[in-house]
Parts: structure tokens; C-alpha cells; sequence
């Protein structure tokens, strides 16, 4: 006897075949049929007359993580159908950590929902007490090249043979626990003082483990070409399986008009070449930004607290107007209205306000807003979070359309109560991955819809080493998105409409356990910790 028989459905299976009118029969937490007309019984039947079925969606670019502690329950990606989520990106994980920075993680993830006590050190501490509570969807983590930094005691450029050897062997611990590789943010924090030799020399470690890399590259503007290129050099010296995370350039900032092109024909390249490398983008021109990474390195190379101390000094914000000419650097030429503050512990009476809007309210230009704000954050500025306008339609849809881009979203799962709530009042944590669908594929035809799924699936699954993913074919895992493309088609994903979920996927999923039936969450945490199988 069958676990679950979705029946009469459209079936897309991920590999970027026809649809198909078929059943898909489940067993085990297993796909094991899908054919027509399945007439084995089954303790649960989903009829999916006039609906399409396909594998559970992967985003390969989530900060969830951030998040999946105060959210176990996944409720804002779960029920977009996104069954599976690859975390620990752009160098910033919550692990390892020091009785030194324990309280700033902690003051972090309360922004984000969680109550509890960051009590974990190691990384495999961290893995333990996010899957040991359940999670509603699979997760695939890696560790991030700024914690290793912050918890090596790292500051600068210079890193000492001990610091390395500290910088080892929480590595080794954290790819042993379970990580897929390796994730560098080379923007912010302290990320952004390393240098090539020491990304190579971390990264060939990784390498050793057969583990993957990464990488927020250094820049995405003026210098987005030398940044790109160091992506390639680390990954070239170490034969890294490598993800350029979210490859694209912010307009108004200084880039070159073909800036992008040449770097997506340089990607072309090197896959040709024999590098095993992909990258990926978001659905929408909007993005999350870390506000501190505006700052110049001379303010934050003593930390947050120190930081906001200086900027207590009229001197000090003076000199910060022309050296915060970084990260997005459109603000130098005063466009604040393409910026909204996201999040800000200390401020939260601030939150889902624009930067005009601020200043208005404090009778203070934005750049003395943004300073007050993060001045104000202390220890933790590095929780302060900006959504900026950053990229132009255009750009997106060239990059969801290239056969080298994967589809994530650069988000985290959310909910329409509690801290999050407050936090999360754009639709790239509600509407991102079915953003894909409604506005790129149904709307404005940029993919089909089955090659949308294939990069929101089976090219996700195999390029992270996720085996047995993405596909619904026998002998894979049943993560199952259930799609009403009608529904998707009438929908407004451009805009969020406060206190709502995605609508479009009735049934979902996760590892043969049905968690959302007919648009109501189970609340089952089906969700494993997924390891690389390469």
C-alpha cells in the first residue's frame, strides 16, 4: 500500500522534460511510480485534476538560517513549495562561535525570532540544535568564512600561523559535522580583510574535504570584473566545485555598461573550460543588505561597540560622507529613496520605513539617520539591515533567462506573526520563489514553465550534491510541489500584501509527508540535514 498518490495531475519532473499527465505514487518517504492511471491504494490521495505536479523547489541561495529558529516551521518558503533550502551563505553563520561573540549572535538571531539561549559553540553544536527541534523543510548548510575568521580571533589582513591552524581545524570540524563547504562574504564584516592568498588557502582545505565554495564576491560595481576574477583564481588553484552567488551588477554605481556581460561571458568560459561552477540571482530588482557594510574598514576594524562609539564624534561622521563610498554605492550620489530600513533592534519604530521618510520624522539628513541608527545599534550593528532597489527588471531577466543561473531568492523563511512579521514586509520572503513562476514565466515569458523548474530543482540538486533531489522520477526522495497555475497566473507578486502567504501551491511534500493539504500548513517538520554526496 501506497504513503501518498497524487493523482490526474500535470507532471513537470524536473529535468526539463515535456509535461506529462501522470500519477505519482509514494512509499517510504520515496518516489516509486509515475505513470498513468496508478490504481494501488494508498493511505492518502491528493486529486490533482488541473493542477501540476513537480519535485519540491531548491533555493541554492537562503539565509534561512537566520531565521529557522525562531521559524521551525518554514511557513513563508514551505508554502511556495520550496522543500529545500541551501544556507550559510555570503560568510555569515551563527557557528562557530566564542564566549566573546555569543551575546552579539544571539542579539542577531532575537532580531530574527529566536527566544532561546545560543548556548552551541561548534558548528556541529549549531547543526544539533537546529534539527534536533525539526524543521519543516530540508536543509544543506555552509559554514561561513566570517565566523571561521571571527572565531580564529582574526582582525586585519594579516593572519598569524596560529590563526590559521584555529581557522583549520574549525573548518575541519564544521565540513565533519556536516557542512556542504565553504561561503564568503567579501563585502562586510571582517570577511572583506581577507586576502586572495588566505581565500585560497581556506579554500583548498575545503577542497581536501570535497567540499563546495561559494562566494559573495568583493565587489558588484566599478570593480566588479577584478572581483570576478579573484572568484576564479581561488577556484582555479584549488579545483573547487564553486557558485558565484548572486551574479549581478547594481545600477547606478559606476559599473561599466558591459560589465556584466563580460562576466557572465568569463562564467561561460570557464564552465567550458572544466570548472564546475554555476551561479545564481534573485527574482526581484530589490535586495537585503548588511548596513554595515557601507562603513569603511578604519571605523569597523576595532568592532561594533567601538564603531559606535566614533560615531558619536561630529568629526568622525564628517570623514564617514566620503569614505562610505562602498558596498551601494549609489547612496554617494543621494539617491536614499531606493533604500528602505529593514531591520534595526534598536530602532524598530524605524522599520519598513524609506530613508526620506526617516529623515523627515528626525529632522536629520539620511546620511546622520543612518549613522544615528547604527550608532545607536552598538554591539549589534552587524543585525542592522537595509532593503535597497538595487538592480534594474531588465537585469534580472537576463540572468533568471542564462542556462548557467540557478533561481534563488537571497531571502529567508518568514511568517505573518511575531518578530518577523515586522521585519519581513516585502514579498522577496513571501513571494520570491513563486515570483519566478507568476511574473517570469507566466507573465512575462522569459522561461518555460518546466525550465524554470529544472533551475529551481534538478539543477540546484546536482550542482550542491544533493543526492536523489529534484527530480520525480522512482528512487528519489518525494519532496512534492503541487502548482495551480491558474492561481499563479491572476497573482500580484511585485507587491506584498501584509498578513498573507503565497497562494498557488495547495500541497506540499517534504521527504513523503505531506505538510501544507490544500493550503493549510500541518505544522509536520519533515525536514533533515542534507550532506553533499560527492
Amino acid at each position: 500500500m501506497l504513503d501518498v498518490l497524487i493523482r490526474n495531475g500535470t507532471v513537470i519532473d524536473g529535468t526539463g522534460a515535456r509535461p506529462l499527465r501522470a500519477d505519482v505514487a509514494v512509499a517510504d518517504g520515496k518516489v516509486v511510480a509515475v505513470r498513468p492511471e496508478i490504481e494501488t491504494r494508498a493511505a492518502r490521495t491528493i486529486d490533482a485534476t488541473g493542477l501540476t505536479v513537480t519535485p519540491g523547489f531548491i533555493d541554492p541561495h537562503s539565509h534561512s538560517d537566520w531565521s529557522i529558529l525562531g521559524n521551525r516551521d518554514a511557513q513563508s518558503t514551505i508554502r511556495q513549495g520550496v522543500t529545500t533550502e541551501v544556507v550559510g551563505n555570503c560568510g555569515v553563520t551563527y557557528a562557530p562561535l566564542t564566549d566573546g561573540n555569543a551575546r552579539e549572535a544571539g542579539a542577531a538571531l532575537a532580531a530574527f525570532g529566536y527566544e532561546g539561549e545560543v548556548d552551541w559553540r561548534s558548528f556541529g553544536e549549531l547543526l544539533q540544535r537546529v534539527h534536533g527541534g525539526g524543521t519543516a523543510q530540508n536543509l544543506a548548510w555552509f559554514v561561513g568564512h566570517t565566523a571561521l575568521r571571527d572565531a580564529a580571533g582574526i582582525h586585519g589582513d594579516r593572519v598569524t600561523d596560529d590563526e590559521a591552524t584555529r581557522v583549520d581545524r574549525l573548518l575541519d570540524e564544521a565540513l565533519d559535522a556536516g557542512a556542504i563547504g565553504l561561503s564568503t562574504g567579501l563585502e562586510y564584516g571582517s570577511g572583506r580583510d581577507a586576502t586572495t592568498a588566505e581565500l585560497t588557502r581556506t579554500a583548498a582545505r575545503v577542497a581536501r574535504h570535497g567540499g563546495l565554495y561559494a562566494s559573495h564576491i568583493r565587489n558588484r560595481d566599478a570593480h566588479l570584473g577584478a572581483a570576478v576574477d579573484e572568484f576564479f583564481d581561488v577556484a582555479r588553484r584549488t579545483g573547487l566545485r564553486a557558485q558565484l552567488s548572486h551574479l549581478n551588477v547594481r545600477y547606478d554605481t559606476g559599473a561599466a555598461p558591459d560589465a556584466w556581460a563580460r562576466a557572465v561571458e568569463r562564467l561561460d568560459a570557464e564552465r567550458e573550460a572544466g570548472l564546475d561552477v554555476l551561479a545564481d540571482i534573485t527574482p526581484y530588482p530589490d535586495g537585503i543588505g548588511l548596513a554595515i557594510g557601507l562603513l569603511p574598514a578604519w571605523l569597523v576594524a576595532d568592532g561594533p561597540v567601538r564603531a559606535a562609539q566614533r560615531l558619536a564624534d561630529p568629526e568622525v561622521r564628517q570623514q564617514l560622507r566620503g569614505d562610505c563610498d562602498r558596498y551601494w554605492r549609489f547612496l554617494h550620489r543621494g539617491q536614499w529613496d531606493r533604500v528602505t530600513l529593514a531591520v534595526s533592534p534598536a530602532t524598530p519604530e524605524l522599520e519598513g520605513l524609506g530613508f526620506p521618510e526617516i529623515a523627515e520624522r528626525l529632522g536629520r539628513d539620511p546620511w546622520d539617520c543612518l549613522f544615528d541608527v547604527l550608532q545607536a545599534a552598538g554591539a549589534d550593528m552587524p543585525a542592522v539591515q537595509l532593503m535597497g532597489r538595487l538592480f534594474t527588471p531588465e537585469h534580472v531577466a537576463d540572468a533568471v533567462e542564462h542556462r548557467l543561473f540557478c533561481l534563488g531568492v537571497d531571502g529567508f523563511t518568514s511568517r505573518t506573526d511575531g518578530v518577523l512579521a515586522a521585519r519581513t514586509r516585502h514579498p522577496l520572503f513571501f513571494t520570491g520563489h513563486t515570483h519566478y513562476l507568476t511574473h517570469h514565466v507566466l507573465q512575462r515569458g522569459t522561461l518555460t514553465l518546466a525550465e524554470a523548474v529544472r533551475k529551481m530543482t534538478s539543477m540546484v540538486a546536482d550542482h550542491f550534491g544533493l543526492a536523489d533531489r529534484g527530480r520525480l522520477v522512482p528512487g528519489c526522495h518525494a519532496d512534492v510541489a503541487v502548482l495551480d497555475v491558474a492561481v499563479l497566473a491572476e497573482q500580484d507578486t511585485s507587491t506584498y500584501r501584509q498578513g498573507t502567504y503565497a497562494a498557488g501551491v495547495p500541497h506540499v511534500l517534504v521527504n513523503g509527508v505531506q505538510v501544507v493539504d490544500r493550503g493549510v500548513h500541518l505544522g509536520a517538520r519533515a525536514g533533515v540535514h542534507l550532506r553533499r554526496s560527492f
